[in-house]
């Protein structure tokens, strides 16, 4: 055997992982350090695995595999995730402050804030990624991989941003604890 690329492209693939993986926490420790809330964090990092996990079963469907521009689009699409936490979470929390509303009224009404320009920033990157689906030849085989993961990812993190954040965000803390402990 004169060569074997099975090994550089398993090298590849671990090292684009780690890479988002270390992506994924760095994103968290950046939003750690500009809400300096440590449970807006929780749910920000909560929703990370969430929309990567979701975004495995359509690519599932559209044949996508897991390899180097796959994950990267993974990756690209666990930072627009993070960008729309951020963006419902600061106006769930804007509404809390100034409007002295329950969590789970504030995390109504700022989500309805910003569930409008939230959509249209993720399809506006949507529309720039699907077209390269259907591009043919070697750069569609090649730019496949990266645009599919992108959109689905894309989608759900928009779906994870406005469902899960402000689900998880109106809940209080303390009635959870005394459901769950009967306390």
């Amino acid at each position: 055997m004169l060569s074997d690329p099975s090994r550089a492209i398993a090298r590849a693939v671990t090292d684009v992982w780690s890479a988002a993986l270390i992506g994924g926490l760095l994103a968290v420790l950046v939003v750690y350090f500009f809400l300096r809330d440590l449970p807006s964090t929780g749910i920000v990092a909560l929703t990370i695995p969430v929309s990567v996990v979701a975004t495995f079963l359509p690519m599932l469907q559209a044949q996508v595999t897991l390899n180097v521009m796959s994950l990267g689009g993974l990756a690209l699409g666990v930072g627009m995730l993070v960008d729309n936490a951020i963006v419902v979470l600061e106006a769930i929390d804007r509404r809390r402050r100034e409007e002295g509303l329950s969590r789970r009224a504030a995390a109504a009404a700022g989500t309805r804030d910003v569930a409008g320009a939230v959509t249209a920033a993720t399809l506006t990157t949507v529309s720039v990624f699907f077209p390269i689906v259907f591009v043919e030849g070697i750069a569609g085989q090649l730019f496949r991989d990266l645009a599919v993961p992108v959109c689905y990812s894309l989608v759900a993190s928009l779906v994870a941003s406005l469902t899960l954040i402000p689900a998880r965000a109106g809940l209080d803390p303390d009635e959870v604890f005394a459901q769950a402990t009967g306390f």
